[in-house]
């Protein structure tokens, strides 16, 4: 028989935070199951304010909320601590409303689980919790792609526009006299374009 966990987790450090459920050993004992490290069991009924530092001193790779459901307050330091320092998050819960579920996402939650936390499932939902979370932070990068390449050809087009002013240079020539500057200058034609807009900006100040 094949006692292998349906999903192998070795090796990943999990921190996991009670909110009130007290599910902890059977949580710990499939997290052993599947080869997982528990670095601690953060009690957030005792110390409700308590998540932020125990991430910063715990760094864990996964974090595991278990709640009955998911307080604003909660959220909130959920929410500082993402913005810190991005990680995925499991977030089970045994109510959860729609808005409650959206509020959970923006703050950053990878994966939800609601109607408690089968022990059985643990595996498949940290999976799911790494994925997703790998896909929001590939999204996240191409978006900080564009909006940097769209900054970029804005400064292009301005700065050729300036060429054009003051060199009398038709859009073409421009754009080939940006690029051979670029060139020579071994940088890029946005750092080129940025020289030439504070340069024209400083001539025109006097």
């Amino acid at each position: 028989m094949n006692t292998e966990p349906p999903f192998s987790l070795p090796g990943l450090r999990v921190l996991l935070a009670d909110a009130g459920q007290r599910r902890s050993p059977v949580i710990r004992l499939e997290l052993i199951r599947l080869r997982c490290q528990l670095l601690d069991v953060l009690d957030l009924v005792a110390e409700p304010a308590a998540l932020g530092a125990a991430l910063k001193r715990q760094a864990p790779e996964l974090l595991l909320i278990d709640c009955d459901q998911p307080a604003p307050e909660l959220l909130a330091q959920l929410a500082v601590a993402q913005l810190q320092s991005p990680r995925p998050v499991l977030l089970v819960a045994e109510h959860m409303a729609p808005e409650q579920m959206r509020a959970a996402l923006r703050a950053g939650a990878s994966a939800l689980q609601l109607a408690g936390l089968p022990p059985q499932h643990l595996g498949a939902l940290l999976q799911l919790a790494l994925a997703r979370f790998e896909h929001d932070q590939a999204l996240q990068q191409d978006l900080r792609q564009t909006q940097t390449q769209l900054a970029e050809r804005k400064l292009v087009e301005r700065a050729r526009g300036i060429l054009m002013r003051e060199q009398g240079l038709d859009e073409e020539a421009a754009f080939k006299r940006l690029r051979q500057l670029a060139m020579t200058d071994g940088q890029t034609m946005a750092s080129v374009a940025t020289r030439l807009i504070d340069a024209d900006q400083l001539l025109r100040a006097r």
